[in-house]
């Protein structure tokens, strides 16, 4: 009996290495996603990456000019009912782009000079930050949610971008939106916005001063 109970727990074991795949990485500073792909950061001392699910074999590290890219393999399409998933353990990073749907969280909070991302395509990006100089870049649909606090923020919204910063306290805001993106935006100094063709931000914090300038359709409201 014992011995079946050994082989169990040792088939139970094979079954669930079995069901992930484990990659080393060498060293990047720039993370970019793709293909509908749901990926967790998590600062280690070590890169690597450990995929589970439907097509964990399909998923695939390039690594080159210190950016790694996330991808499915040129033959895949992720869909809903895929429930692949990336966990990737990083060292040190300064940008993270989200593409063509892919989800990526933040799961540490982000201290930096300097820190970009990107969401575009539907895909969407969240996480803290404790940063000094934050750009964002939102645009076709995709959104970012970050909270912390940062110094100032460059952000660039296009063709129905969403920038949920709320929860992100900041002392300077320069953000520029056109074709119905929205921005909600928390500064406690100066908010520099230019808004056209129905895009919207929504200023709470009681800013010291908003610079504004408006076309087509576009607003600054401020909220408190």
């Amino acid at each position: 009996m014992k011995n079946l109970l050994i082989i169990a727990f040792m088939a139970f074991g094979f079954a669930v290495n079995a069901q992930e795949t484990k990659h080393d990485l060498a060293d990047f500073q720039k993370i970019f996603v793709y293909d509908g792909l749901p990926v967790k950061l998590v600062r280690s001392d070590e890169n690597k990456a450990v995929v589970t699910g439907e097509s964990r074999e399909d998923v695939e590290f390039d690594i080159e000019n210190a950016t790694l890219k996330i991808k499915l393999g040129i033959d895949n399409i992720f869909d809903d009912d895929d429930d692949t998933q990336v966990l990737l353990y990083y060292k040190s990073i300064d940008e993270v782009r989200a593409k063509q749907n892919a989800s990526v969280m933040i799961a540490d909070k982000i201290n930096a000079e300097f820190f970009t991302l990107e969401a575009q395509e539907g895909a969407d990006i969240t996480g803290e930050f404790e940063v000094d100089n934050l750009i964002a870049l939102i645009r076709s649909g995709g959104e970012i949610t970050p909270s912390g606090n940062v110094k100032h923020q460059e952000v660039n919204i296009n063709t129905g971008g969403k920038y949920y910063a709320k929860n992100l306290q900041s002392d300077y805001l320069n953000v520029d939106i056109k074709a119905g993106g929205v921005a909600d935006v928390t500064v406690s100094g100066k908010v520099t916005a230019k808004v056209r063709a129905g895009g919207t931000v929504n200023v709470y914090g009681d800013p010291e001063e908003i610079d504004k300038s408006t076309l087509f359709g576009g607003k600054v409201v401020r909220k408190n």
